[in-house]
């Protein structure tokens, strides 16, 4: 190697080193769904409530006066999980807690998602979203067909696409559109590629099974009659 490449090779490495450095991901609400990879739902654990956490570079390294995003979250606390970054997981709280996203310390978050036993037959119903929105699941043999039905879930649903199952995971649409369903539990946890034609602006959301619901309220009742 000439001493003129030589020279060059290392005046580029700390430029090379700086690139791989890995950036804190964003989190935030505008586009929570489509930047967080791997979702899971969660609750916020023990005594106090959880002082989230902003976007400001350096927060999560170094505790710094303004970090703090204003918004809190009270003990157990639904949460849909994303990132994580150093000792902080990116949040948003679910209904009926306050619509907020940041970073909550990892002590505070547990996630449940995949505790629960689930079957085939966990994916079936009418799954009930934010603003309205319902998604429909239908089973052909082994096969799940699903669709999302008009804000408020009046009338024919369009539909998104159908698979098969793998274990907990759907992945179904066709060319343009790109989605995934993740089971958890009783919460469905959907992420697309914003290229699916749906009575919505988007599919990104957790959903709710109305079976269950529907089960907890008769329970209810049927406790308070006694």
């Amino acid at each position: 190697m000439t001493m003129k490449k030589s020279v060059l090779v290392l005046a580029l490495c700390p430029f090379a080193a700086l690139a791989a450095e890995p950036r804190q991901p964003a989190c935030n609400a505008a586009d929570f769904f489509q930047t967080q990879p791997d979702l899971t739902v969660g609750r916020v654990v023990d005594a106090g409530n959880v002082a989230l956490v902003g976007e400001r570079p350096g927060c999560l390294d170094t505790p710094q006066d303004g970090c703090r995003s204003g918004d809190e979250v009270e003990p157990g606390s639904s949460l849909v999980i994303g990132s994580r970054w150093n000792d902080y997981y990116c949040v948003q709280v679910l209904p009926p807690g306050k619509d907020v996203v940041g970073w909550a310390p990892a002590e505070r978050v547990m996630k449940t998602g995949h505790m629960a036993e689930t079957d085939f037959t966990s994916w079936l119903g009418y799954w009930d979203g934010r603003g309205g929105r319902v998604l429909e699941i239908r089973s052909e043999g082994r096969t799940l067909q699903m669709s999302m039905l008009p804000p408020g879930g009046k009338g024919a649903g369009r539909l998104i696409g159908s698979a098969e199952p793998m274990g907990e995971e759907l992945f179904l649409g066709e060319a343009p559109c790109e989605a995934r369903a993740s089971l958890q539990g009783s919460s469905l946890v959907v992420t697309d590629n914003g290229q699916c034609a749906t009575p919505a602006d988007s599919l990104r959301g957790v959903y709710g099974s109305r079976a269950v619901e529907e089960r907890l309220e008769r329970l209810m009742k049927r406790l308070e009659d006694r």
